[in-house]
């Protein structure tokens, strides 16, 4: 008969790992905030009637879009990550209350 492995899941560095990863999401919460309203400039900031102001404002609000879904996605995964990573330190922790407790501990 094979032999099986037996692995070992170290609770708390999960819980760590799910600590670290919802500080991490509360964090990104001012710069993804701050890239899609405070970094605005007026159509009129860099001048009027000057080809070039009008191609440097288009060109700051398409990288401020960008920024702003990059940050988004960003958090979304951060948050994604963290959730999974949750529920599998609730699984394994779980498992070894029913482990402990099957062999009357």
């Amino acid at each position: 008969m094979a032999e099986q492995k037996q692995y070992r899941v170290d609770l708390s560095e999960l819980d760590g790992v799910v600590k670290r990863l919802r500080a991490l999401d509360k964090d990104m919460d001012e710069p993804c905030s701050k890239v899609g309203y405070g970094t605005s400039i007026s159509k009129t900031a860099l001048g009027v009637n000057f080809g070039e102001a009008e191609d440097l404002t288009s060109a700051h609000d398409e990288m401020q879009t960008y920024m702003d879904q990059t940050l988004k996605k960003l958090q979304e995964f951060i948050r994604d990550f963290g959730l999974k990573a949750h529920t599998v330190h609730g699984a394994y922790d779980d498992a070894e209350h029913d482990t402990q407790k099957s062999m009357g501990g």
